[in-house]
């Protein structure tokens, strides 16, 4: 897989799904209008029946019918409208964010391990959860109530004019001031608390991560007291700030709705300094001004739309910064495809993390098909790495690594996937069955060969156990599984890749003597005519002529 640099643009995303978000934004509408009129309709319709109420020839010839049915409708139209609008915007975001998460996804894959691992995990964390979430703010609490605003003020101010224009310039300046000066200011301002509320909220993530993952020995130095007390302290500093960020946006909410208000008073007040009011004008006066008070229900979510749109501005800046790293590895779309035998040869490869000394430098091995090699080392001598540089999980910086003849960088993705499988220091269990995480390896791997990966891992007495075998659920990261289980269990689906070239990042951790010579046969036996490359802290032997290469 290669991937080319791409840029994440909120407009852009939103376009892809244009249809639908103009069909919610069409029922919204529908529904704020059909809030405005009923309220204005029927405002007109009451002080028209009171003032024909007054005699006794209009009061009969007076129609009430046509004007309930008016004001029945557009309740019904309201209702309808707001739902329709729920239905289709919510369908709209949930494609949208299933879109954007298989695009982030992806990216992350290719970005895998380098130069992903320069981010902290609770940093990617964040930004897959916590940023991909704050996106689902930009059409619903943004993009949509703000057009919608747009509409319903201009439909206000037009019923205005038509009651009297005279009124114009008081509602004109009340609206846009309730409609946008107050909600920009506001927003201003907590935007840029925004920035550093989302740096931060990741920044809380990555000590949790890091509190979580090192609670064991935090605890057992007796250090976890005071780590979880500074973390707690720093919990309570970043919800203070988000209260803060919503009093300031509850503050300019309650300051439109003085401005609206105020608007429709001082109209009123505007209308009675005027001369003698026309009695055919008073119902038309009574419709604007409720018609000015409905808009109230648009313009109330006016400050959190802007806040919401910057906040989801943020988040979008922050997962370009993932989308457009470009990826360190690239395959070719046709690429040569030696016959499967499993010869390695590494030359001179040498790999240094950036601003790190961990890695391997110079080294060089030869394996012919079928061969078992033991790679031993210090902590940080770099066999991790040298078990990601045989998988082209990255490249080395100088030198090259063979697979058959042909050099790793000239094989397609799938075809290279195929030879070489790979257990990572850190493997991953899935919240599913047994047999649903051995069949990521094989899914077309019948119940009899797994029950046969897991007597080669030792693991057929544990199997019998399980109360509903292999289709007994595990926890999320192999949760009630013992580590030495979790790790057999990992090393059993990695044997059922059908490869050339196996390379076992420390399979034998967490098992005793007795168990890992019994692992490390079963192996031996399982991988038959295959190379085989483990990476480990212990002597160990697969075969009866296993090398051994020791990195210093």
């Amino acid at each position: 897989m290669s991937a080319a640099a791409t840029s994440l643009r909120l407009g852009q995303l939103l376009l892809r799904y244009k249809g639908r978000f103009a069909l919610a934004l069409l029922l919204g509408a529908l529904a704020l209008l059909a809030g405005l009129g009923l309220l204005a309709f029927a405002g007109h319709f009451i002080t028209a029946a009171a003032i024909a109420g007054t005699g006794a020839a209009s009061a009969a010839a007076f129609d009430i019918f046509r004007p309930g049915a008016t004001i029945r409708l557009f309740a019904l139209v309201r209702t309808a409208g707001r739902y329709g609008e729920r239905i289709v915007a919510h369908d709209a975001v949930l494609r949208l964010m299933a879109g954007l998460r298989s695009r982030v996804y992806a990216q992350l894959v290719v970005l895998t391990p380098e130069p992903l691992a320069r981010w902290s995990e609770g940093e990617v964390l964040q930004r897959l959860v916590g940023d991909v979430d704050a996106l689902n703010e930009a059409p619903l609490r943004a993009g949509l109530p703000l057009i919608g605003s747009a509409i319903v003020v201009a439909v206000a101010i037009t019923i205005v004019a038509c009651a009297d224009a005279r009124l114009m310039l008081p509602a004109v300046i009340g609206l846009f001031a309730a409609a946008v000066a107050v909600p920009l200011l506001t927003a201003r301002h907590a935007l840029r608390d925004g920035r550093a509320l989302a740096q931060r909220a990741g920044l809380r993530r990555e000590a949790l991560v890091d509190s979580l993952r090192g609670l064991t020995t935090l605890a057992l130095c007796g250090a976890w007291p005071a780590w979880r007390e500074t973390w707690l302290r720093d919990d309570r500093a970043l919800l203070a700030a988000q209260l803060h960020q919503r009093l300031r946006e509850s503050a300019g909410q309650a300051t439109v709705v003085l401005l609206v208000g105020g608007t429709a008073w001082t109209m009123l007040l505007q209308r009675q300094a005027m001369s003698v009011i026309d009695p055919a004008q008073v119902p038309w006066l009574a419709a604007a001004v409720l018609g000015v008070l409905a808009t109230l229900e648009a313009l109330a979510p006016a400050t959190g739309a802007w806040l919401a749109w910057g906040r989801a501005r943020a988040a979008a800046r922050r997962l370009d910064d993932v989308l457009a790293t470009p990826a360190l590895l690239t395959f070719p779309a046709a690429a040569e495809r030696p016959r499967a035998r499993g010869a390695v040869r590494v030359h001179d490869a040498s790999y240094r993390y950036p601003g790190r000394e961990a890695g391997v430098d110079g080294v060089s091995f030869e394996l012919q098909p079928g061969a078992r090699l033991c790679v031993r080392g210090a902590s940080g001598a770099g066999k991790s790495t040298l078990a990601a540089l045989l998988a082209r999980s990255m490249d080395p910086v100088r030198g090259e690594i063979q697979l058959d003849g042909c050099d790793l960088r000239r094989y397609d993705e799938a075809s290279l996937r195929a030879r070489v499988a790979l257990l990572p220091q850190r493997p991953h269990l899935f919240a599913s069955s047994v047999a649903d995480n051995l069949r990521v390896a094989d899914a077309q791997a019948d119940d009899a060969r797994l029950r046969a990966v897991l007597q080669a891992v030792a693991l057929d007495a544990w199997l019998a156990q399980l109360p509903q075998g292999l289709d007994t659920p595990l926890g999320e990261y192999g949760v009630g599984l013992s580590g030495g289980e979790a790790r057999r269990l990992a090393i059993a689906r990695t044997l059922l890749r059908p490869a050339v070239l196996f390379v076992l990042d420390e399979p034998f951790e967490g098992l005793d003597a007795a168990l890992r010579v019994r692992v490390a046969d079963g192996i031996d036996r399982w991988v038959g005519a295959a190379s085989l490359v483990v990476i480990s802290h212990h002597e160990v032997v697969c075969g009866d002529a296993m090398e051994t290469l020791v990195l210093d």
